[in-house]
């Protein structure tokens, strides 16, 4: 028996796209420019911009389709692609623009993958193949309220703190061995975690920003039930199930410029400590058929991203963005899985915005382009092979401020 569960979404790791239209639209430089009240999630320093209580209700749309080939020829290939991120945030400066308290509500990490169940995984009689190596369907849920305090510290330098509170959890399904072919592992836990995050931004000259960005680190542990299904005799069998993920320290520095009264540009950098997620504990208790609890190497590596980014307003209420953005994926070649499989991402966004009174609609769209990923190392020689992913981002805002 072997269970290759692991979780990764289709942004970098366990990371999810930036949350909102406009931070997707300039997800190449969406730290020091930000001005409404998605800052909560980007730099809280910037809520410090807004002129009055600001509400953003802000969902997400991706789509990720994979296409697996291994070595023999054998297929398989994902469905159900599209995935719901919802995501909303509000904000209210007080004490004559001193300070502002805001809320975001996002799902910053994790989706779901599921594996149609034809080719390499329903190939029944082979141990070695997708069918019993992985799971045929995996999802990572996590949702993140996010309480922020911001302040202007002087003139020209603004600074907010938030509170990261985590709920997660984690599911997967996967079928065992050619012995028993219908005999299905089936596990579900959740968590809680805690962290934080705060942003600084200077403004140099008035035309001229500079701002910092840090995010703690969040570990979850999770808790829950494990069940075998279609046991000889028994039937269904369920245990204890537990396991652990270490979401990473994310550092972020960006530089904005605005080029004339309707355009700006910006650039980003950001570090993220994917080197935390070393392993992955599979804890399952007892149950009749002795599957074992085990630890899941995964040796991830510490990634960055760089991108630029920009707007024009061109006429009245009407605004456009576009944004660039490189991602370095942190996972290695020998702990690669088929779960959401994950590589280098070039990503070009667009969007645009209109604006009456207090109303404003956006809407943004970003072109995911992944590296092939050609695997022939692996530590679990089953999931060498070549991996094609299409994957699309949509993201949509209304914006109420007063």
């Amino acid at each position: 028996m072997s269970v290759g569960v692991c979780v990764r979404t289709c942004a970098e790791g366990f990371r999810n796209p930036p949350a909102g239209a406009f931070n997707l639209g300039r997800a190449g430089g969406r730290i020091a420019q930000i001005d409404d009240s998605s800052a909560v999630a980007q730099n809280p320093a910037n809520l410090m911009d807004l002129q009055g209580p600001d509400f953003v209700v802000a969902p997400s749309v991706v789509y990720i389709h994979v296409d697996y080939k291994s070595p023999s020829g054998a297929t398989a290939e994902t469905k159900l692609p599209w995935k719901l991120l919802p995501n909303g945030f509000a904000a209210l400066p007080f004490m004559e623009g001193k300070f502002a308290v805001g809320l975001g509500i996002t799902t910053p990490y994790g989706l779901s993958n599921e594996w149609d169940q034809k080719g390499a995984f329903a190939d029944m009689a082979n141990g070695s193949s997708l069918r019993y190596q992985a799971p045929h369907f995996t999802e990572l849920k996590t949702i993140n309220c996010n309480p922020t305090v911001a302040a202007r510290l002087c003139d020209r330098v603004t600074a907010g703190v938030g509170l990261d509170v985590f709920w997660s959890e984690l599911n997967f399904m996967q079928f065992l061995t050619p012995l028993a072919p219908t005999l299905e592992a089936k596990a579900k836990g959740d968590g809680v975690g805690v962290g934080g995050n705060l942003g600084i931004t200077w403004e140099i000259t008035k035309r001229q920003r500079l701002a910092v960005t840090y995010r703690s680190q969040v570990d979850v542990d999770y808790d829950g039930h494990f069940d075998l299904k279609n046991v000889a005799i028994v039937g269904t069998s369920r245990s204890d199930f537990s396991s652990r993920l270490k979401f990473p320290n994310i550092v972020a520095v960006g530089y904005g410029i605005k080029v004339s009264d309707a355009i700006r540009l910006e650039g980003d950098v950001e570090w993220i400590q994917f080197s935390r997620f070393d392993n992955l504990p599979v804890n399952v208790g007892s149950n009749p058929v002795g599957f074992p609890s085990t630890t899941i190497r995964q040796d991830w590596k510490d990634t960055f991203t760089a991108g630029i980014a920009g707007d024009w307003e061109f006429a009245h209420g009407w605004a456009a963005r576009a944004g660039y953005q490189f991602y370095e994926s942190p996972v290695p070649d020998e702990t690669f899985s088929p779960t959401i499989p994950d590589g280098n991402q070039n990503v070009l966004t667009v969007a645009l915005r209109y604006s009456h009174k207090r109303h404003s609609l956006e809407f943004a769209y970003g072109a995911d382009f992944y590296d092939r990923r050609r695997i022939t190392n692996d530590q679990n020689p089953g999931f060498n092979g070549t991996y094609d992913i299409t994957v699309h981002l949509f993201a949509f805002n209304y914006r109420f401020s007063f």
